[in-house]
Order: C-alpha cells, then sequence, then structure tokens
C-alpha cells in the first residue's frame, strides 16, 4: 500500500470480495476483533477500523473457513505529527541522554545488558522492533558483497606432488616429518646430502570470510537473539489479570520471538559460516569507518545496543501512540543534557533525575536536575499548588498545575521559565496558545507583606516545527510569530523549535535563547 493511505485517527474500511464463507470471517488487527458491518453482496465482508493516535506497524489476521492469513499494515501520523521515524530517533535519544547524565551521576551500576525478571518497556521493544528491518536489509547486503582477506595455510603435500614447491619450503619441511633416502643415481642438491622429505609443506593463499568484522557481526546477532528469546519466554510466563495487559503480552511475546527468528535466520547466511568467536561489539578498525554497510551495521548496533540495555522508567511504557508523552521527556532531557555541556557538570545533583532500582530508572513524576553553575534548576513535570498552600510562596492562584519543563533561578528572585513541550507543527499550534497563557498568569509568588506578584518571566512553546518568516513580527503569520526572535524578546512569550535529530550545538543554541529572552539564569 502507498505511503499514507492509513492514517491515524480517520475511519478505514477493509472489505473482501469473492470469497465463500465471507460472511462469517472474521478480521483482528493487535488480537483485537473489529467492527463488521453489512456487506452487498453474500461472497464479501466488510469490517470498520479507527486507529485511533497510533502510528507504526500492525498484525492482522483474517479467519475463514478455520484458515488464518496473518499480514502486516503500517499506519502514518498526521500531518501535524510530523514523521513516524521521529519516534525512534526519540527514544535513541532519550537512551542516549540517559546514559550520559546517569555517568555523571553518583549512581554506580552495570547497565549494559537487561537480562532480569523485570519485562523491557514497550517503547523500547517498539523502538527494536522498528530497527529490525533495516538490520536485516544491512547484514543481507554485507553478505551480498563481504569483505575478504587473503590468508596463508599450510598444506601438506606428498613429495612427488610437489613439483611447484619452493627451496624454502623444501628446507621448512625439513624440520618436521618423516625423510626419504635417495636410492639410485643422485640427482638431488649436494646440500640436501641425498635426502628428501617425505611431505613438503607449502604455504598456500586462500580467500577467507573470518575476519573480525565477520566475528563481531556473529557474536552481536548471537546476543541480541537470546536477548529476545528471553523476553519471550518471560512474557510467556506472565498471565496478567486485566485483559487488555494480557492481549499486549502475548502481542509481544509473538513479535519478539518472530524478532529472534529473524537474527537466527540472519546467523545461517554464507559469510557467518565457519568462522570464530570475537567480541559482540564493532571495533576501531578502518572497515567499520570505510564501508558503507558495515558503517550502517555500527550505527544499527548503537541502536539495539540502547534498546536492550537496562533503562526504566514509566515514560518508556507507552506505545506509538503516545509519541507526545515521549516529546515531552525528549526535550526535558535534551536540554538538562546540554545545559551539562554547556555550564560544566560541577556540583550538579542529579539525585532528582535517577532513582535506585534494576538497571537505571528514571524518577517517576517530578525530575530536578540543579546546576548552580548555570544559576538554574530544571523540573520535568513539576507540581506547583495553590500558593498559600506552599512554603516558599510560589504557586498558583487558581489550581494546581504541573508544565512539561520549568526552569527555575536559583538566585533567590523567584523567577521561573515555564516550557510547554507540544508535539505539534502548523495550526496546531495555535491551539496550543491557551496552556501557555494559563501558565503565565496562573503561577504567582508571594511576599512577607502579602503582595502577589506573577512568578513567570518566560512562557514558551516546544515544538518540534521549524517555519520560516522575515521582516517584521507584526506582519508575520501565526504560528511563525510565535518563532520570531523580537517577538519572543519584547513578549517573553512564543515558541522554540526542539525537533528529534538537532545536534547538541543547536540544543544549546536553543537553550540560549530561551534564558536570554526571559533574562533567568547566568549570562552566556
Amino acid at each position: 500500500m502507498p505511503s499514507g493511505l492509513i492514517e491515524e485517527a480517520r475511519e478505514h474500511l477493509f472489505v473482501l470480495t469473492g470469497a465463500q464463507g465471507a460472511a462469517q470471517a472474521d478480521l483482528l488487527i493487535d488480537e483485537l476483533p473489529l467492527e463488521a458491518l453489512r456487506a452487498p453482496e453474500p461472497d464479501a465482508a466488510r469490517w470498520r477500523w479507527e486507529p485511533g493516535f497510533h502510528a507504526g506497524v500492525v498484525d492482522c489476521c483474517l479467519k475463514l473457513q478455520g484458515q488464518s492469513f496473518a499480514f502486516e499494515i503500517t499506519t502514518d501520523p498526521e500531518v501535524r505529527k510530523l514523521s513516524r521515524e521521529a519516534f525512534d530517533v526519540m527514544v535513541s535519544e532519550v537512551l542516549e541522554d540517559t546514559f550520559a547524565l546517569f555517568a555523571l551521576s553518583s549512581f554506580r551500576k552495570a547497565v549494559a545488558r537487561g537480562a532480569g525478571r523485570k519485562p523491557p518497556p514497550v517503547a523500547r521493544l517498539e523502538f527494536l522492533r522498528s530497527r529490525m528491518g533495516i538490520l536485516v536489509q544491512t547484514v543481507r547486503a554485507i553478505d551480498a558483497r563481504p569483505r575478504r582477506v587473503l590468508k596463508a595455510e599450510d598444506e601438506l603435500t606428498p613429495f612427488w606432488r610437489a613439483g611447484r614447491a619452493t627451496p624454502p619450503e623444501v628446507l621448512k619441511s625439513f624440520r618436521s616429518g618423516r625423510l626419504i633416502a635417495e636410492t639410485g643415481g643422485s640427482r638431488l642438491p649436494s646440500a640436501m646430502r641425498g635426502h628428501l622429505p617425505a611431505t613438503i609443506r607449502r604455504s598456500i593463499r586462500r580467500s577467507s570470510l573470518d575476519i573480525p568484522a565477520h566475528r563481531q557481526i556473529k557474536a552481536s546477532l548471537e546476543v541480541w537473539a537470546r536477548w529476545l528469546d528471553g523476553v519471550a519466554s518471560d512474557f510467556g510466563k506472565r498471565t496478567p489479570e486485566d485483559p487488555e495487559d494480557g492481549r499486549l503480552v502475548r502481542l509481544w511475546a509473538r513479535r519478539t520471538r518472530r524478532m529472534s527468528r529473524e537474527l537466527r535466520d540472519l546467523l545461517a547466511l554464507p559469510f557467518l559460516q565457519d568462522i570464530g568467536a570475537g567480541p559482540p561489539r564493532p571495533d576501531a578498525t578502518p572497515i567499520w569507518r570505510g564501508e558503507p554497510q558495515y558503517r550502517r551495521f555500527a550505527a544499527l548496533h548503537r541502536d539495539f545496543s540502547r534498546g536492550i540495555a537496562d533503562v526504566f522508567g514509566d515514560f518508556l511504557q507507552m506505545p506509538l501512540a503516545r509519541t507526545f508523552d515521549l516529546y515531552e521527556l525528549w526535550s526535558y532531557l535534551r536540554l538538562a543534557r546540554a545545559a551539562v555541556v554547556k555550564y560544566g557538570a560541577d556540583e550538579v545533583d542529579f539525585s532528582g533525575l535517577f532513582e535506585a532500582g534494576q538497571g537505571i530508572t528514571l524518577a517517576a513524576g517530578q525530575a530536578v536536575v540543579r546546576l548552580p553553575s548555570a544559576g538554574i534548576a530544571l523540573c520535568f513535570q513539576r507540581t506547583y499548588r495553590e500558593y498559600w498552600r506552599e512554603r516558599d510562596g510560589r504557586g498558583s492562584f487558581s489550581r494546581e498545575m504541573r508544565p512539561d519543563v520549568a526552569i527555575e533561578a536559583l538566585d533567590g528572585a523567584g523567577r521561573l521559565i515555564v516550557l510547554d513541550a507540544k508535539y505539534r507543527i502548523g495550526a496546531g499550534l495555535n491551539d496550543a496558545l491557551a496552556s501557555a497563557h494559563m501558565y503565565r498568569d496562573a503561577l504567582v509568588v508571594a511576599d512577607g507583606a502579602g503582595e502577589v506578584r506573577q512568578l513567570v518571566s518566560g512562557a514558551y512553546l516546544l515544538s518540534p516545527a521549524s517555519p520560516t518568516f522575515g521582516g517584521n513580527w507584526e506582519t508575520a503569520a501565526m504560528p511563525g510569530r510565535l518563532f520570531h526572535p523580537d517577538y519572543r524578546g519584547k513578549f517573553r512569550f512564543g515558541a522554540v523549535t526542539l525537533a528529534p535529530g538537532m545536534n547538541a550545538g543547536q540544543i544549546e543554541m536553543a537553550l540560549e535563547t530561551i534564558l536570554k529572552d526571559a533574562d533567568v539564569g547566568a549570562a552566556p
């Protein structure tokens, strides 16, 4: 089917025609039966499907007259939510940032590979599943044109068949084996004193696939296949009481077994046969940097290594349908890492970001990273209650509020930047403005005399959108006006681009822009 034919949040019809017994047929998607509609012909069937906010690959099964026909379809995201590949990028960068920040913290744990009793989160499995197609394609491309080396091997040849043996090979053969004395007239050189080795050890150079890179590929595939087998076995042992949880457990048990079989099929390719053992990771040899397919496998190896690592947290327990939730945490971790890189890791307090648990466990709810050198603290989904209930007098004058990301000044002035992460582009951003206005107006701080003033120095939307604008902000169309630097600087309000795939320098520039516009924290 062409890309974009099946889109989330829309209604789709599946039609079966020309099939005997179609009236009794069932169509299931991810084990859930679809709503059957009345068909105009007796040998036809129709079903209605509303995928909701779901983008990605789903498993379909048509049950007809005692037979099952399995197939997959791909749903595409709405245009306002950008591409499906952004989910993979965000999961990868969330895991990468988590490792980087965890390495700077005081926690010390081994997190290389998750092999415990706790099942891996759904987002990690979705991420691994999304990389399988590219991995299979890459390994098969390597199999089609593998790198070879010429290896010298000793070949034992009877003396009467070694007519092409060189003098050094004949002399080397005197060191071992049986010697034969010449009889009759001597035709051997005098230096050989009438003796000849019964077996000549010749050096033969043969093409070989047994190179370190192929050993590393084979070892990596074996490790991943075993890990997926273990996950499938763990899912198979679980019987949740909730029917929906049980369906997801069965679904992912089947998917992980299928992924493991795909990896084992790759292990049966010719270029991986008859090679030795090696470490399950690419090394620093030129082949991993110079050969395009091998370089591609090295990049996939990094993705798989992050996907099977012991990283846990509520944020990862989400399917592709909740990309907007993942965007909130992705934005926070990207900004936190950029701040650490820009202002230094000295005295940074990570105790509010990680929890004691299996592997790396991100703190649920209110995570805080304090950066004294920058004069700020980055807060993730911090709750602001009514200000008269708070000891420091900071909070909301209406109801409890929880912005996605908040940047608090540590200078005691009580200033705050509110960032509302919205995984939207285009006209969808216009609808998101209400929340930014709400945070800016409702969050206040009370002084000792009972006076109340606004707490928020700046309120911005974070969006993957990157609109073009020029000239005066007053003539710029919405939502591009929100991104205009003069508009943001004048009102300390607007939007900042934060898109999956932006490099570290671009994230740092975005953070610097936010702090400069709102005049919070250390000077750049």
